[in-house]
């Protein structure tokens, strides 16, 4: 299993890279960091290559990458543009390859929000189509993963739960898509932790966080405790990151990790 740690919500700038970040993560033991992948679209040529050689010269690699798409790609809806798609899609993804990335969270609320009008059925046929036509070409040219993440109601209005996420997947029914775990939207939801003996199948990657992204102390809540409970129980060997915003230091860092490793066990 590989370690990662989110920059999104712990960063001092979503605008820019954070090295000194970048450096607590190495220092707390993390095998990668997870960036936004929007953030490494939107790069200048020149921070770009700094962050290639920045990210070589601390020893961290980029396994993962979150934030698909920003919201001015629209996804649903009759803004929704496979031109404009693809242009997004060859810069980011090729730039992700060059960064070594294996897996990209599909969450993207506001790229995949449904607009006023647009049916749920509609929503489901328009990103199948974009995953099909647009995304999974790239992903096999690029020998990259796409998980899709289920995202509470609060910022979302489309695929808010594990089995609507799944109904995605099993629609596009390709290698190049598999399942996220998200425990902060698993318990904004009360999802049952049961549903991921159905989804574990195709599980490939887990989020941990609590409702208020704070790093644990002395332990996990009992709805995040229950979803690592059964990624215990299954042997579960693959990728798992934090999405947390506080408690950012490295002995907060190393703490949260050795508590994770110790649930995983």
């Amino acid at each position: 299993m590989r370690f990662g740690f989110c920059t999104d919500f712990a960063a001092v700038t979503r605008t820019a890279v954070d090295y000194d970040l970048l450096r607590r993560i190495k220092k707390a033991g993390y095998d990668f960091a997870e960036f936004p992948l929007m953030l490494i679209e939107s790069l200048s040529e020149e921070a770009f290559e700094e962050m290639v050689s920045g990210m070589k010269e601390i020893g961290l690699s980029n396994d993962v990458c979150c934030n698909f798409f920003p919201e001015r790609v629209r996804l649903t809806g009759p803004d929704a543009d496979h031109g404009v798609i693809r242009d997004y899609l060859e810069r980011a993804m090729g730039r992700a390859h060059r960064l070594g990335t294996k897996k990209i969270v599909f969450g993207s609320c506001p790229a995949r929000n449904l607009p006023e009008g647009v049916s749920e059925e509609e929503g489901y046929q328009q990103l199948t189509a974009v995953l099909k036509e647009c995304v999974i070409p790239l992903c096999a040219k690029y020998d990259i993963l796409i998980v899709m993440e289920a995202i509470y109601s609060g910022p979302c209005n489309f695929i808010i739960t594990l089995p609507e996420a799944m109904e995605l997947v099993r629609r596009v029914n390709s290698p190049y898509v598999a399942m996220l775990a998200d425990t902060m939207h698993m318990a904004y939801n009360a999802e049952d932790p049961q549903y991921l003996y159905q989804c574990y199948p195709s599980l490939n990657h887990v989020h941990v966080a609590e409702k208020d992204r704070i790093l644990p102390e002395d332990g996990y809540s009992e709805e995040v405790s229950a979803v690592l409970k059964i990624l215990a129980e299954k042997e579960y060997d693959k990728t798992i990151s934090f999405e947390a915003k506080g408690g950012t230091g490295p002995e907060s860092m190393g703490k949260a990790l050795w508590l994770l490793k110790a649930q995983l066990s």
